[in-house]
């Protein structure tokens, strides 16, 4: 039993020790998910996304306390799928301190990389060479969904073939996000 016990108490130490070292710091990644009191970031080289809230303050919620109302009103403005850079600092939980919006510096543009994940919708591209992981999503044509309106049924014909580490050339626009205009 004395065995077990050493190489578990040494995990339990560096996990907590390597925990501790991370009590702020900035991320850059894409946005993948938000509701309306935290954002889910996959950070640039990471295979796990990272949950951020921002800070309390104001005491108890009887006490008017409450997550900071400037921070859930730019989350509520954040577009998913969007790349970000999130700067953060560690209380109770990771806290975002501010998030910004990357955005392009051209409105369109051409990349060859290799599809590093893939969705219905979308596919996450790392360009060959240097650059982040960018995700794409297809343009939205018609209205809302009711009145028949939905992604570009030609893109995502384009991407319904496309396997995780094939090699692509996607052809962009941003317009709010980044959207495939046509994938070979």
């Amino acid at each position: 039993m004395k065995h077990l016990i050493f190489p578990l108490l040494t995990c339990l130490s560096i996990a907590l020790h390597s925990h501790a070292l991370e009590k702020n710091g900035v991320i850059e990644g894409i946005l993948i998910a938000k509701d309306k009191s935290s954002i889910t970031v996959l950070p640039d080289g990471a295979k796990e996304p990272k949950r951020f809230t921002p800070h309390w303050s104001g005491g108890l919620p009887k006490d008017g306390g409450g997550l900071n109302k400037k921070m859930l009103e730019e989350i509520r403005n954040l577009i998913t799928t969007n790349r970000v850079r999130v700067k953060w600092e560690f209380e109770e939980r990771a806290r975002v301190v501010e998030v910004n919006t990357l955005v392009p510096k051209s409105k369109k543009g051409t990349v060859r990389g290799t599809v590093l994940a893939k969705s219905e919708n979308s596919i996450d591209v790392k360009p060959i060479g240097k650059g982040p992981v960018e995700r794409y999503l297809p343009h939205w044509h018609g209205g809302n969904p009711s009145a028949g309106g939905g992604l570009d049924k030609e893109v995502l014909q384009q991407l319904a073939p496309i396997k995780v580490g094939q090699k692509v050339t996607v052809h962009w626009e941003y317009e709010e996000r980044k959207r495939v205009v046509r994938v070979r």
